[in-house]
């Protein structure tokens, strides 16, 4: 062991958290696509009768029944459950677990948390079964989305496979993930629109995520993402200064190059998103 004094166990040797936790890969994958299933059968057959906006028809077959678009449908549960999760466990760690935080550079590059572990199995298997089923629809396709996928499936990889970035992966994959948990129903409505829906409450509670996604994403993904990726950057510039990265984990320096790279590449989209929500704000504001 290191004789860095810390809050969390810092290892110069590690064994693969990626190998470790294969069992509960599979079951979170298997998770994401029961809930798919149980959530895609209903909206198909019509026991739910959310009607889909009709610019996501244009290319139905009416020969083939009603338009449902039980996969777009699907897709917003299935990814809903792993964003709560992720959501909820960097939530609370972040900000009611500060006694597990780290105190150190080595400690929030190279310290154990068995939180972080868990976010980053999360994170591989969201990301991986997002880039997978994204494929299949077409709404979900586009290059900057799976580009994303891909990315930070990679990164939550290589975080798990050798004991990495554990306190970081938390905020980034974690806490960062709080505000997408309002993003899903935001999106839901693009899909099947209020004013298409019987009753009122859909629409009102569509209109409460929207105000608490918009505030949460700047909070965490925009001041939030520049304020913890600044601390990493120093934190990675002196395990490398000092020796320690070398010494830490030895030959895998180009790791967290890699992490620091995914950082300044999700960083970048969540600028870009955050230009796009503005947008959409200023539209909403005018008005018709």
């Amino acid at each position: 062991m290191s004789t860095i004094k810390d809050t969390v166990p810092i290892a110069p040797q590690v064994e693969s958290g990626f190998a470790r936790n294969k069992k509960n890969i599979a079951a979170v994958l298997l998770l994401q696509t029961v809930v798919f299933a149980a959530t895609y059968y209903p909206q198909k057959t019509g026991i739910f009768k959310f009607k889909p906006a009709d610019k996501f028809c244009e290319n139905h077959n009416p020969a083939d029944g009603e338009c449902t678009r039980a996969d777009l449908f699907a897709f917003q549960f299935a990814a809903g459950v792993m964003l709560v999760y992720l959501g909820i466990v960097g939530f609370r760690f972040w900000h009611f677990q500060k006694d597990k935080h780290p105190k150190t550079p080595e400690g929030r590059i190279y310290g154990f948390i068995q939180e972080g572990e868990n976010v980053n199995v999360a994170i591989f298997c969201f990301q991986a079964w997002d880039f997978v089923a994204s494929s299949l629809i077409p709404e979900h396709s586009s290059f900057i989305f799976m580009a994303h996928h891909f990315t930070a499936a990679m990164a939550a990889y290589f975080s798990l496979d050798n004991v990495y970035i554990h306190y970081y992966a938390i905020f980034f994959g974690g806490v960062s993930e709080f505000s997408s948990i309002f993003l899903v129903f935001c999106d839901l409505e693009v899909y099947f629109p209020a004013h298409m829906q019987e009753g009122s409450f859909y629409g009102m509670f569509i209109l409460a995520n929207q105000v608490i996604f918009a505030t949460a994403f700047f909070a965490y993904r925009v001041f939030g993402w520049l304020a913890v990726s600044k601390t990493l950057w120093t934190d990675a510039k002196q395990v490398l200064s000092n020796g320690m990265a070398e010494n830490l984990r030895p030959g895998k320096n180009y790791v967290l190059y890699l992490f620091l790279a995914v950082d300044v590449t999700l960083g970048s989209l969540q600028l870009l998103w955050s230009y796009h929500l503005i947008l959409k704000v200023q539209e909403i504001l005018a008005g018709p």
